[in-house]
């Protein structure tokens, strides 16, 4: 069995994902938007690129095994309660020998709609390849 990276609790309901990266969260923006919105989740890794996707989402509490500083600024910033196991300067990429690819995507983007609308735009292309 997969190894659930993603938990979402709301409204006492749970749905959980073994989906990497951002795709859970991109699934529920694109398919069940009302799963994030007022939602708790709790996700393996939380950089700025999934704390600018549930802060879109309206997530209202987020706990990170691992969070970035940037995640935990952009968490603040949009007043959503959130905590961490283990803080990190960025979230690393799979062979930990550089920034993680859909991190840098967003280093110049701090807001929530057009970070959704760059991965909305870089999945759609992935998946018509």
């Amino acid at each position: 069995m997969a190894e659930v990276v993603c938990t979402v609790i709301n409204d006492g309901r749970i749905w959980e994902s073994d989906l990497p990266g951002l795709r859970p969260l991109m699934y529920w923006l694109n398919n069940e938007p009302e799963v994030l919105k007022g939602s708790y989740v709790i996700d393996k890794v939380v950089g700025k690129a999934s704390a600018l996707l549930l802060t879109y989402g309206a997530a209202v509490k987020v706990h990170g095994k691992t969070m970035s500083k940037t995640a935990d600024e952009i968490l603040t910033r949009y007043g959503i309660e959130h905590t961490w196991d283990v803080m990190v300067d960025f979230i690393e990429n799979n062979t930990r020998t550089d920034m993680c690819p859909m991190e840098k995507k967003v280093v110049d983007i701090d807001d929530p709609a057009e970070a959704y609308k760059t991965f909305h735009d870089f999945f759609q292309q992935k998946m018509s390849r």
